[in-house]
């Protein structure tokens, strides 16, 4: 089929691709990227210029030569702009003020108790609030300051509209939190899952074709990435895996089925098997409730069984994903993953017993426990910005490129 496309979205898309290409390609020159693109040598200088002019990139200096003139390297700005991600859960929620290649500048964490008048809408929006203010009264410089805020949300969400369709455990449902956060701080607000938040953050840092990212905290979730793209379903809500059934005549669950993953697999799961250890003061919706248990886990062996059981029923999980989607990796993110060495020893038993063929060789690790807020605020730049590494370059295609790509893109209208 062939596209038409006008000058002006030609010159838009070459000046993405050129830029595309100093993001992921670090300390290339103007000839490489005429080479590398097939766009000729004096497009690629004039579409520099305009980028060098807009601080979307910076002349480190001269490079190596074989022969004659020394190349200027070039190198993306990631202090060009930055942008807010904000990983909201139940006990707690951290606010991360990241630059452009999405590394943390400042951290923001209020704990909390869930309340039980249905108030929590208002007091998470309030605490979003505060913490957005006070980074914007400390945030770097920039050419093109905070570019949005991102936010990850423990439930059912749908990222095209804002609309948050049911956060569990907060009876929070039916909600337009875009609109309603975005009247506050007057910035743009992207909302998703958290964990597809966690997936993208991971596919951003170890840029692969598949990958799965596991958030387990109060409850469980899971973000894949497959063809390097984030898989959110028709609805938005693929990835429930907390509520897919591991126990047919199993525990009653809050979503009316029977036997979901996360009864057996989160900190709610871990407090019951505690409670079934005799240990008493066993309540997950505390704040820091892991970290208390952890700093008993050495010296008690009834929390080392209870993490036992727990990290088995991870491993029927996880191995379930495995054989469904065979990813490059998974990687374990939320509150749960703070207790890696007490989890990954039972989890790779059980990947050993059900995983089928190559997949028991598939890694799974630990995440680092800012990745949803990490990918919270990627999502922003992603919709700016849209640099994400692809599996294959060539596999670019117009309607990857916004139409209006904010700032970056308005001087090319006029050329």
């Amino acid at each position: 089929m062939r596209i038409n496309i006008d000058a002006q979205r030609m010159r838009q898309l070459n000046k993405y691709t050129v830029l595309h290409w100093i993001y992921n390609h670090p300390n290339v020159s103007r000839a490489d990227i005429a080479k590398l693109t097939g766009l000729n040598r004096a497009t690629v200088s004039s579409l520099v210029d305009e980028l060098l002019a807009e601080d979307f990139i910076q002349e480190l200096g001269q490079g190596t030569s074989s022969g004659g003139r020394k190349p200027i390297i070039l190198q993306f700005n990631a202090r060009t702009g930055f942008s807010i991600g904000v990983d909201v859960q139940i006990s707690s929620i951290k606010t991360l003020l990241t630059d452009a290649r999405g590394q943390v500048v400042d951290k923001k964490i209020t704990t909390l108790r869930p309340p039980s008048d249905g108030s929590f809408r208002e007091i998470m929006l309030q605490i979003i609030e505060e913490h957005v203010r006070e980074i914007l009264r400390t945030c770097p410089p920039s050419s093109h300051g905070i570019f949005g805020v991102g936010i990850a949300l423990p439930g059912m969400v749908d990222y095209s509209r804002g609309h948050v369709y049911y956060l569990p455990n907060v009876n929070v449902e039916n909600w337009n939190f875009t609109q309603a956060l975005a009247s506050r701080i007057n910035l743009p607000v992207v909302i998703d899952n958290d964990a597809n938040c966690g997936a993208w953050a991971e596919f951003l840092r170890h840029p692969t074709d598949s990958l799965v990212f596991i958030n387990a905290g109060i409850g469980v979730g899971a973000g894949l990435i497959l063809h390097g793209q984030l898989v959110r379903g028709r609805h938005g809500i693929a990835g429930e895996w907390g509520h897919t059934t591991i126990s047919a005549t199993g525990l009653l669950c809050a979503c009316g089925n029977y036997g979901c993953w996360e009864l057996y697999s989160s900190e709610r799961a871990l407090a019951r098997y505690l409670h079934e250890e005799g240990v008493s003061e066993t309540d997950p919706f505390i704040p820091s409730f892991i970290e208390r248990v952890l700093a008993q886990t050495p010296h008690d062996i009834r929390y080392q069984r209870a993490f036992s059981q727990l990290g088995a029923y991870l491993g029927i999980g996880i191995s379930n994903i495995l054989n469904a989607f065979n990813p490059r990796f998974i990687s374990i993110g939320g509150t749960i993953s703070q207790a890696a060495h007490w989890l990954l020893p039972e989890i790779h038993r059980m990947l050993k017993k059900r995983a089928i063929g190559a997949n028991k060789q598939i890694g799974v690790f630990a995440a680092d426990l800012d990745m949803v807020a990490i990918g919270a605020a990627g999502l922003v730049l992603s919709r700016v910005l849209p640099l994400a590494p692809l599996p294959s370059f060539n596999t670019l295609n117009i309607d990857q490129v916004p139409h209006d790509l904010p700032r970056l893109l308005a001087n090319s209208e006029s050329n």
